[in-house]
């Protein structure tokens, strides 16, 4: 199985993340997609674009807190993207954040449930 560039950036974006103490924990297609590898699946699956995570807290953060964290945790990384909101939550069917992680010209999404 082959990772893409993306998909490469996206895991680079996670373990970034992960590795800041972030009360974030991952979940998804990314997820399953690197048990697969470790196990040594070797058969092509789906192409992803987007990263799925859970926020743990207690009560939902701030927009501000959320944004601080991870935009620390890439900087700390020496990755180089910018987050940005794309919507908040409360604003869709489901309680999200999705964050809008800008690659060149593509942009690669992280939802966070809270």
């Amino acid at each position: 199985m082959n990772l893409t560039a993306e998909e490469k950036l996206m895991y680079k974006v996670m373990t970034a993340i992960f590795e800041s103490g972030s009360p974030i924990s991952f979940k998804g297609s990314m997820v399953l997609k690197a048990f697969l590898l470790e196990a040594g699946y070797a058969e092509e699956t789906r192409h992803t674009v987007d990263i799925d995570a859970n926020w743990n807290s207690e009560n939902p953060p701030l927009a501000e807190q959320m944004t601080g964290s991870l935009q620390k945790a890439l900087e700390e990384s020496g990755i180089d993207l910018a987050v940005s909101i794309h919507r908040m939550y409360g604003e869709s069917v489901l309680p999200d954040l999705n964050w809008q992680i800008k690659l060149r010209e593509k942009y690669c999404f992280l939802w966070i449930l809270t």
